[in-house]
């Protein structure tokens, strides 16, 4: 048998680029075969607890087969989406309708004494460039506000997604299946793209990613749900109607899954829309206080959120310090914007445990998985 030729450190250092560069060419050339395949193993993280409950289901002997189970998850998964939509989207669609209600020019009237006095101000200290009008800048930006929300242009685009929409299900749905009815699948795909000896590396930390994962997108989703009830509640207790709250909550509530972000763009459509299914209304008298009720509301949502929802999440599911989260937040924003931050937190788990199995040597490694 001829010997096995030796490889030094740096052809060591060359093929690992070449390899990797090459599995980054690939992911990026089958992007959309990948988000399916991560869409679906994260689904089908979230539903095996169900399919092993249903499992425990028997008669006699007789107990359900695991291929039923999965597909019995999977309708239950799409019906609650379906479900979701179907109460949400009318509710949105009948909020924006009062937006075409609203007089733009009655309320930019009634806002150009307190604009007026503003814009003095700033002219007196000489906080104002020369030539500004602020009262020309907040009638444009009021105006374009209201163009933005308009139910048509929201969704002019919407039939051309119907096609990609339908691809997507389908796909997410069948690969999902599979992932639920064979819990090893995933597991066994990515284990052969490795060598023999890193086997059981590569499973433990499938494994590791798999628990923290899924625990980080249950307490997303209790997180969002407990945002909404409260949000819904402080609404009811301001006196808006409770279609009105519950629209304004589901709204809220989606958004919040985006980190630090999210909460601000839901407070500033609270106001948008808490204002708009309330005119007519007096400025002075009415508007501003209404205004103002809706940001106590949300602004008390937030507190809660980060005082008590989040440490909770982070500290259970991914085990990583605040702070740390934060400047990876910070870090996924500056890098891929809205998408970035959506999946800091997820990539980051799945790279702090893949350091932990593979790089455990290094100090920083060490320090970053701590508790994982």
């Amino acid at each position: 048998m001829a010997p096995r030729p030796n490889i030094t450190n740096t052809q060591r250092l060359i093929l690992l680029g070449v390899t990797i560069l090459m599995a980054g060419l690939a992911i990026w050339f089958f992007s959309n075969i990948v988000v399916f395949i991560l869409i679906s193993f994260v689904i089908s993280m979230i539903g095996e607890p169900l399919v092993n409950l249903f499992q425990k289901i028997h008669f006699r002997k007789w107990h359900l087969p695991r291929a039923l189970c999965s597909f019995m998850v999977l309708i239950l998964f799409w019906s609650l989406v379906l479900l979701f939509f179907y109460t949400f989207i009318p509710l949105l669609a009948n909020e924006f309708r009062y937006f075409s209600n609203i007089d733009i020019n009655s309320i930019l009237n009634d806002l150009g004494k307190p604009i007026g006095k503003i814009e003095k101000f700033l002219n007196e200290f000489g906080l104002a460039e020369e030539g500004f009008s602020l009262q020309a800048w907040a009638t444009n930006s009021f105006r374009s506000a209201m163009g933005f929300v308009k139910l048509s242009e929201m969704l002019s685009d919407f039939a051309g997604l119907v096609g990609h929409i339908f691809i997507t299900v389908l796909s997410v749905s069948f690969i999902t299946y599979y992932f639920m009815k064979e819990s090893k699948l995933f597991e066994d795909g990515v284990v052969m793209f490795f060598p023999e000896d890193k086997e059981p590396n590569v499973r433990h930390a499938i494994n590791s990613i798999s628990g923290l994962l899924k625990r980080y997108f249950i307490g997303i989703l209790l997180q969002s749900t407990c945002v909404m009830i409260l949000i819904t509640i402080g609404f009811l207790i301001v006196g808006l109607q409770f279609s009105h709250a519950v629209t304004i909550a589901l709204i809220a509530g989606v958004l919040n899954v985006i980190p630090y972000v999210g909460p601000f763009i839901g407070s500033l459509m609270a106001v948008a829309i808490g204002t708009a299914v309330s005119m007519p209304m007096d400025v002075a008298t009415e508007l501003v206080p209404r205004i103002i009720y809706i940001l106590v509301v949300m602004e008390s949502t937030k507190v809660i959120d980060n005082v008590i929802f989040q440490p909770q999440i982070f500290s259970r599911s991914v085990k990583a310090h605040p702070l740390e989260i934060f400047l990876v937040i910070l870090i996924a924003a500056t890098i891929g914007g809205i998408l970035g931050m959506l999946i800091a937190i997820p990539a980051y788990t799945v790279l702090r445990v893949i350091g932990k199995e593979f790089f455990s040597q290094s100090k920083f490694v060490q320090r970053i998985t701590t508790g994982i």
